[in-house]
């Protein structure tokens, strides 16, 4: 193709297949100045303008999981746009008075963002986020058959909305087992066309909080171990332990090391703020997800790693569910899993069977 037009087509199917931006519509793009992330949103704010909506983008210097966004970035999410979209290096950002206080929605539930709370408590936007995008990552994991990966998507969420227990294995030594029960799964499928829509961009994945503090056994990650800022393969695969729901134990090498080291300094930050739930949640057993996407490669970028086919990921830290909080939510790889719902296997060596 024409040097740029990957990324135009990428841009476009962005802003149409997945979030079907109409003109007039205000469409609010975050990023941080320079580098990919602000060639993409650069590209995205072009494409929205030839749709005749009403782009407006907001750059801040970049965030991680414990820096506070920058007020005039909460102020413009605050103004409840139809359309939200973030590119950051990193994250947008805490909200301090999301932390200290909280939103309460009109679904009646307490939120510790402004984005959350628009989002998922109000309903008022629907929403695509790319932390760490890299242009390449942008270019081939957002033109994929998306008809294709809904019906997969579908089929496999309502396999586990039908089960009440989870079990994954793995060639590495994996065996962990959990309760789903009162929980559903989720999927990103890259459908953001209806309000209080949302999910990552590149797409394709299916996950499911595990009921608070039943998790029980081993997993180890050997693929990508997400520590924030960047993710990395592990020196030798990082062997976590969960009794009760929280790892118990962590063990590896120099890659554990960093992991344990990051949770802990969650939990301080946690416990400064004198956030009980926080500072316990920080190794909380948080989300299984299964990877979809078919274009999506091991990139050591966590936003593309977990969509990979062929692969489940679970997070540490923060659910999906709004009963677990936490400061940290980190989405690390088992390589080659089967995934059992009520002992049936779904997932053979990453592959779904349903």
């Amino acid at each position: 193709m024409a040097d740029g037009e990957e990324l135009r087509k990428a841009a476009r199917i962005a802003l149409t297949d997945c979030l079907a931006v109409k003109e007039g519509e205000r469409v609010l793009i975050i990023t941080n100045l320079g580098g990919d992330v602000f060639e993409i949103c650069q590209e995205i704010f072009r494409q929205a303008a030839e749709l005749k909506a009403a782009p407006v983008m907001v750059v801040q210097q970049d965030k991680d999981n414990f820096t506070m966004a920058d007020p005039a970035v909460l102020e413009a999410i605050r103004g409840e746009p139809e359309v939200i979209i973030t590119v950051c290096r990193g994250r947008v950002g805490k909200d301090p008075y999301g932390m200290r206080i909280g939103y309460v929605g009109r679904d009646g539930e307490k939120y510790s963002h402004l984005y959350d709370k628009v989002l998922d408590g109000d309903r008022r936007s629907r929403s695509f986020w790319s932390p760490n995008c890299t242009r390449e990552i942008f270019e081939r994991g957002v033109p994929i058959d998306y008809a294709l990966l809904r019906r997969n998507a579908k089929a496999l969420k309502e396999r586990i909305d039908s089960g009440s227990t989870v079990r994954v294995t793995s060639p590495a030594g994996t065996d962990v087992r959990f309760s789903i029960v009162g929980r559903q799964g989720r999927y990103d499928d890259g459908d953001f066309t209806q309000p209080g829509k949302g999910g990552n961009l590149p797409t394709g994945e299916v996950y499911v909080s595990p009921a608070n503090g039943t998790a029980e056994g081993l997993i180890v990650f050997d693929g990508t171990v997400d520590l924030d800022t960047h993710a990395e393969m592990p020196d030798v695969p990082v062997r976590v332990r969960f009794e009760k729901g929280y790892a118990a134990e962590i063990a590896g090498g120099e890659t554990a090391r960093k992991l344990d080291s990051l949770l802990e300094r969650s939990a301080a930050m946690a416990r400064d703020q004198g956030k009980k739930d926080e500072e316990r949640n920080a190794r909380h057993l948080g989300e299984l997800g299964i990877g979809l996407n078919p274009n999506a490669k091991m990139s050591c970028n966590t936003l593309e790693d977990e969509k990979v086919g062929g692969t489940v990921h679970f997070a540490i830290g923060m659910n999906l569910e709004h009963d677990a909080h936490a400061l940290i939510h980190l989405d690390c790889l088992v390589l080659r899993p089967d995934v059992y719902v009520d002992d049936e296997l779904v997932i053979k060596e990453g592959r779904p069977l349903v």
